[in-house]
């Protein structure tokens, strides 16, 4: 192969790269029958790949829901975490990941605050339509309520490690609960030592600790006590799209609106035994 045609090569795939990551405003979404959706890839319950490769989740049900009501088909893209979600946003939404593969449409599970807004003006996000919770799984055999994590200094609990639940234990009283704090760093892992009763609750965020134990069919009580000092025990997230889609951004509010009133976003969540909570009214 001469170095003309390498060239030639390099440049076409330059080419194609650039016009598969290329984002798309409503018209051309609609012209093309496909919406585009990148969600995570390892997010239970929100989105993961099934035993048959196939992607699930309550993010990818929405994702389908908001196609149907735009009258395209849904086209699930499931992509891994990257060091920090300003990353994926641009990778997903406006630039493209670095070894191919084009942006998507829409990006879901994408947080809302408005400090990571603002330094991600590239990107435009909204559409919020979930608040997500840390909370705490108590084995109600053991434990009815908590009223104060002061009983964790002689009664175990299970944490995944690195995470705000996790920094709030072990700082919490000056340290006063760090020898009943047991790690784990996969949440299946941490859900299987609360279920095989190797500690009496389960802290984390809600939503994870209620799919997880409703996959395995177990009845647990669900708390959310007192976090005194808790860096933050409540977050939303929303979607986001490119700076050049705004009116599809508007188009998915419209049909998330439809979803909410009609119930069937409720519905998505309950699919997954998980509890919704709606974004606050500002």
């Amino acid at each position: 192969m001469n170095v003309g045609f390498r060239c030639f090569c390099a440049f076409a795939a330059m080419l194609l790269s650039i016009q598969s990551a290329k984002s798309r405003p409503l018209d051309d979404v609609v012209a093309s029958g496909t919406l585009r959706i990148i969600a995570y890839a390892d997010n239970r319950p929100f989105s993961w790949e099934g035993s048959a490769g196939e992607p699930r989740g309550i993010d990818v049900d929405l994702g389908r829901a908001i196609a149907q009501k735009l009258g395209v088909k849904a086209e699930i893209v499931l992509r891994m975490q990257g060091e920090q979600v300003d990353d994926d946003l641009r990778a997903n939404v406006w630039k493209g990941p670095l070894t191919g593969g084009g942006v998507g449409d829409i990006m879901m599970h994408v947080p809302t605050d408005k400090d990571f807004v603002n330094r991600n003006r590239e990107a435009v996000i909204g559409n919020a339509y979930f608040e997500e919770r840390v909370a705490v799984a108590v084995d109600s055999d053991r434990l009815t309520n908590v009223t104060s994590f002061d009983i964790f200094k002689t009664q175990p609990i299970a944490v995944q490690l690195g995470t705000v639940a996790d920094y709030f234990l072990l700082t919490y009283d000056d340290g006063a609960l760090i020898n009943n704090v047991h790690h784990y760093v996969r949440p299946p892992e941490g859900a299987e030592r609360f279920l095989e009763k190797e500690t009496i609750a389960l802290m984390g965020v809600r939503s994870q600790i209620e799919g997880l134990l409703y996959e395995k069919r177990a009845k647990t009580t669900i708390l959310e006590p007192p976090m005194p000092g808790i860096a933050r025990s409540r977050w939303v997230v929303g979607m986001a799209v490119s700076e050049q889609s705004r009116d599809l951004r508007d188009a998915v509010g419209n049909a998330l609106n439809d979803l909410r009133k009609t119930g069937q976003l409720q519905k998505i969540f309950a699919a997954y035994g998980v509890s919704y909570f709606p974004p606050p009214k500002n």
